[in-house]
């Protein structure tokens, strides 16, 4: 039977694309203030908090990507 990993648990290899990786993420957080906007308007608390749970995520993953490729 396959054991079930809890999303904090799961790493990602940062190796010769870690820059490539980094670049994305950091588009994408760029792109969230719009996307907390659409939400804002058109969704609910529970989706903005979902939402900037995400971008939390994403910005502590940014910072592991950041000190990997800068060792």
């Amino acid at each position: 039977m396959e054991k079930i990993k809890n999303t904090d648990e799961i790493s990602i290899e940062i190796g010769t694309d870690g820059e490539e990786a980094y670049r994305i993420l950091a588009e994408w957080v760029k792109s969230a203030p719009k996307t907390m906007d659409d939400i804002k308007k058109n969704g609910t608390k529970e989706d903005l908090k979902k939402y900037q749970l995400q971008i939390k995520m994403v910005l502590e993953k940014l910072k592991t990507i950041e000190s990997e490729i800068t060792k």
